[in-house]
């Protein structure tokens, strides 16, 4: 992954302060909480790669994206197509599978 630098002007008044501290400190993650939602919400990571970006277990990643109205599910008419035609397959080999058995 590359770094990128983001230059904010911070009032003179809080300069070199706790305040200015822990005010980049929120920046910091922020911005990086909207860069994973921005390549998640493009399908350019998994939830996996999410967590990880965020130092988050998979659980809490999924929760973030609930509270940011986004779904670990396919949304569009297409991705719902190929994922049933995924769940028959599978069904499919399932049911083969026991009458192997």
């Amino acid at each position: 992954m590359s770094m990128v630098n983001i230059e904010i002007d911070i009032p003179e008044h809080i300069r070199g302060t706790e305040r200015e501290r822990k005010l980049l400190d929120r920046i910091q993650k922020h911005a990086l909480e909207q860069a994973v939602l921005e390549l998640y919400r493009e399908q350019e990571i998994s939830t996996g790669t999410g967590a990880e970006m965020l130092g988050l277990p998979l659980h809490d990643f999924i929760l973030f994206l609930g509270r940011h109205d986004l779904s670990i599910f396919p949304s569009t008419e297409e991705e719902i197509a190929e994922e049933m035609k995924n769940v028959e397959s599978a069904r499919k080999l399932w049911d083969r599978d026991r009458k192997d058995e």
